[in-house]
């Protein structure tokens, strides 16, 4: 029994590759109990990604990774109405007074519309500074420490970081795969995409690309 809840579509736009319907389909194919959405800074791709889980009959966990004025990224789910409701408050509030594109939450936003959402440590600095800075918004009963793992050395200790940090809070750990692409053999057009996005070519672009195909679901 396995569901991702850390996963982009391509309306993440040019940070992700697979349409929320194939990422249904897929999730549903590996027999994954449920399925979650949680695009960058919008809601675009949820009502295509909930009707897809609701045909096929899949629990559909609705999010969004919002970025943070502080340069930081917030891995937010919802939690029931009021958090729904919230989540598409901050969202709104956030682009309402920013040029398209450069949208950014400040603290006072996270604050106010922190309510009825659920907070993932993310892919960021697994600093104790930075999950109290989580705790004070989202209190320890919402935030789960995230683990994810794709065979780089480097992520390896980080997430025995993870860990230390977790335990120390009494953080629950969650596992996920940071999914960018439903199948792995997506990876290639997840490059070109990333190409695009760093405005370069894919035999340019280096380190700017995923080093394996290991963020598939």
């Amino acid at each position: 029994m396995f569901a991702d809840f850390h996963t982009r579509s391509a309306f993440s736009f040019l940070e992700a590759a697979s349409l929320p319907e194939d990422l249904v389909q897929r999730a549903t194919g590996l027999g994954h109990c449920a399925t979650a959405l949680m695009d960058r800074d919008n809601l675009c791709g949820a009502p295509r990604f909930y009707m897809a889980a609701k045909k096929l009959k899949v629990t559909a966990h609705i999010g969004a990774e919002i970025t943070g004025a502080d340069g930081d990224r917030y891995p937010l789910l919802v939690e029931n109405r009021t958090g729904y409701q919230n989540l598409c408050r901050l969202i709104t509030s956030m682009k309402l007074r920013a040029p398209k594109g450069q949208a950014a939450a400040s603290q006072e936003e996270l604050e106010r519309y922190a309510e009825g959402l659920i907070c993932l440590t993310g892919e960021g600095a697994p600093t104790r500074a930075r999950f109290e800075k989580l705790i004070r918004i989202y209190r320890t009963r919402n935030i789960y420490a995230e683990l994810q793992r794709h065979f780089h050395r480097d992520e390896e200790a980080r997430n025995q970081a993870v860990i230390e940090l977790a335990r120390s809070m009494k953080l629950p750990l969650l596992a996920t795969n940071g999914v960018r692409h439903a199948i792995a053999e997506e990876r290639e057009l997840f490059d070109a995409l990333t190409a695009v996005h760093h405005k370069t070519t894919v035999m340019e672009a280096g380190q700017l690309l995923a080093r394996n195909a290991q963020r598939d679901l």
